[in-house]
């Protein structure tokens, strides 16, 4: 133990002998800041400088060695500018030309039809398949829509005695709420004109008049279980519509997608590796003979 600490206390005063040397010595000394020692031999807290190789070996300094690994460390402020707009595109910055936004309008107009400008076939492909699913989704939504809207339609003739065709969806909703027209004039009718005019019977009944159903507006249904028939079919109508709506929205998407895509790889060559994939998997919903099928596309 004795032997480690007498080889250890030679190194220590060393190192701090060259600390000494390569902050003090060599004619960057005007600019370096030594730390300061204070009484008890320690050292005062300062900034840190880092020499240079070429000025860590100052003559007539015994203690001055060569270090090539270090440099000099220093942010210059009159060589720091920003990037203008004509040098962005030297810089891999993205820049909005004439002929990129044509190829954003593009896409925005049809999906894939920027891609193929640019030669990405295989993505042009599939915006285009993508677009071409959507618009049959939605016409088979719209087309289911028109035909439960008949089923409900036909079923409010058949079992209610009331053509609903032509009516607003407040007259519709109305004939599935209510068993027949007088449960709608004694649970509505009566009853607002009765919260609004209980202290005037002219007013009452002068209300009573003008709000009932009567003649043409006039219906019941033979049974709960065709009432409930009549609401389930509205139901279907009405979902196969928001369906319909909802193909729209993923319309736009796929608009801004492939315009997105075709702004990123706008500029860069067509590297032409794309690839094609039919999946199948079994359904998850526990039918054994049910399958989940997709297609993957890599671009």
């Amino acid at each position: 133990m004795a032997r480690i600490i007498g080889l250890a206390a030679p190194a220590l005063a060393t190192g701090m002998a060259l600390v000494a040397a390569c902050a003090c010595a060599g004619p960057r000394a005007a600019e370096a800041r030594c730390p300061e020692t204070t009484g008890d031999g320690g050292f005062s807290s300062g900034p840190m400088v880092v020499a240079r190789a070429r000025d860590a070996k100052a003559p007539g300094s015994a203690f001055a060695l060569a270090t090539p690994g270090l440099q000099w460390i220093a942010a210059s402020a009159a060589g720091s500018h920003s990037i203008s707009s004509t040098e962005r595109g030297g810089a891999g910055l993205p820049v909005l030309s004439a002929e990129r936004a044509q190829i954003l309008l593009r896409s925005l107009t049809v999906p894939g039809w920027g891609q193929a400008t640019l030669g990405r076939n295989g993505a042009a492909k599939a915006f285009i398949l993508v677009e071409a699913g959507i618009w049959a989704s939605f016409v088979a939504f719209h087309i289911q829509e028109a035909m439960r809207r008949d089923s409900y339609e036909l079923s409010a003739r058949l079992n209610a005695g009331i053509d609903v065709n032509g009516r607003d969806e407040e007259f519709r909703r109305i004939v599935g709420s209510f068993l027949s027209s007088d449960d709608y004039n004694l649970y509505v009718v009566y009853r607002d004109a009765a919260n609004l005019y209980y202290d005037d019977p002219v007013q009452y009944r002068a209300y009573i008049a003008e709000h009932e159903l009567k003649g043409a507006d006039v219906w019941h249904w033979s049974s709960i279980d065709d009432l409930l028939q009549y609401r389930a079919q509205r139901k279907d109508s009405q979902r196969a519509q928001q369906r319909a709506n909802s193909a729209v929205a993923l319309a736009i998407v796929n608009r801004f997608v492939s315009a997105l895509h075709a702004a990123r790889v706008a500029g860069r060559p067509a590297t032409g590796h794309h690839s094609w994939n039919f999946e199948a998997a079994p359904a998850t919903d526990g039918d054994v003979l049910a399958l989940r099928c997709g297609v993957r596309a890599r671009f």
